[in-house]
């Protein structure tokens, strides 16, 4: 009966997240399989077969496809604009990490929480490592992390279309999906993800899940010349796994959400919001691109949903996509384990 109940489970989320798709909302997978798990546990109960793995699959998988957005030409794109990418990036996750302390005295959480729901365009990430926080409140995380996707995809358009564009969309690089240059060779890929996440785990790594199967994507793209995306369908299957998941680790902490803590949620965002708004029309005055341009590389939302925006109020998407697939990687590769660092030593020193 327990495993009825997981293929009912996966249906309703997949149709929940076909329904949800039909607004253009970014994510609409994750956001359908994690309401979908919400309503199915409101209704069926918690009895049913989900094991851990699942979990771990979906995010294994989403870890290639964040990695395989690291090609070489995505790397001399960063490097022509490097100054400024790492300006911009660093500003806005200083105010972020700033914002986080206010965060932290408004809803009376831990540092952990507060650290994990701030840093912006970093979702899949932050879910994990609140997961593997004792001290974090992933129920606090996601609902700030995710309403925050909502809030960039509403207010971010609104403010660019404010603003003149530089009259183009750039070149933005086509890669083909996985089954189009699908090889033998390409075994080592899932093989070299496994021994690279065993390996970041044996050495307490922060994320190891996610990190295994983006390195060993970067460290393919860049000797192979082979690049490729996975296929939507494999993306969103992805998704669903995580989704469950995440909204499994809700449901026992959605007794504990006030109204109180939904509007610092909104309040913290919109901060945020404002303060990139704020840096991107000083910061203008050192660059020669367009505020528009700026304003959607600096602005703290996933490079899904950014380009869509872009493309449509006439942003440079090359320029933008250098933006947030630095950050991604910068988050990942830097922000994550120095975070991490830090929480652990502030951890034993308590």
């Amino acid at each position: 009966m327990r495993y009825l109940k997981t293929i009912l489970l996966f249906i309703i989320c997949s149709v929940l997240s076909i329904l949800i798709g039909f607004t253009h909302l970014p994510l609409a997978w994750l956001f359908g399989s994690l309401i979908g798990t919400l309503l199915f546990i409101r209704y069926f109960g918690t009895k049913f077969w989900y094991p851990r793995w699942f979990g771990d699959s979906g995010v294994f998988l989403m870890g290639f496809q964040i990695g395989s957005s690291l090609t070489a030409v995505a790397l001399f794109a960063m490097l022509a604009d490097l100054l400024n990418i790492v300006i911009i990036s660093f500003l806005v996750l200083l105010m972020s990490l700033s914002l986080s302390r206010m965060f932290m005295k408004l809803t009376r959480s831990s540092l952990e929480t507060a650290i994990l729901a701030s840093v912006p365009g970093a979702l899949s990430q932050m879910l994990i490592m609140a997961e593997e926080n004792k001290n974090a409140d992933i129920m606090l995380v996601s609902l700030t992390q995710m309403s925050r996707i909502v809030l960039i995809v509403l207010i971010v358009p609104f403010i660019a279309q404010f603003f003149p564009s530089e009259g183009k969309t750039g070149i933005a690089e086509v890669v083909p999906h996985l089954t189009e240059v699908l090889t033998p060779l390409m075994i080592l890929i899932p093989l070299g993800g496994i021994l690279m996440y065993v390996f970041l785990k044996k050495i307490k790594f922060p994320a190891a899940i996610m990190l295994g199967p983006v390195l060993v994507m970067i460290i393919w793209n860049l000797t192979t010349g082979i690049t490729f995306t996975l296929d939507i369908a494999l993306i969103n299957f992805a998704q669903i796994l995580f989704g469950i998941r995440i909204g499994l680790q809700i449901s026992t902490l959605l007794s504990q959400l006030a109204k109180r803590l939904i509007f610092i949620i909104l309040m913290q965002n919109i901060l945020l919001i404002t303060g990139t708004l704020v840096i991107v029309l000083i910061y203008q005055f050192f660059t020669t691109h367009s505020f528009n341009t700026l304003f959607l590389a600096a602005a703290p939302g996933g490079l899904a949903q950014i380009i869509v925006i872009a493309l449509e109020t006439g942003g440079d998407i090359s320029i933008i996509s250098s933006y947030h697939i630095f950050r991604i990687f910068f988050i990942i590769l830097f922000i994550v384990p120095l975070i991490d660092f830090y929480l652990r030593r502030r951890a034993s020193k308590a």
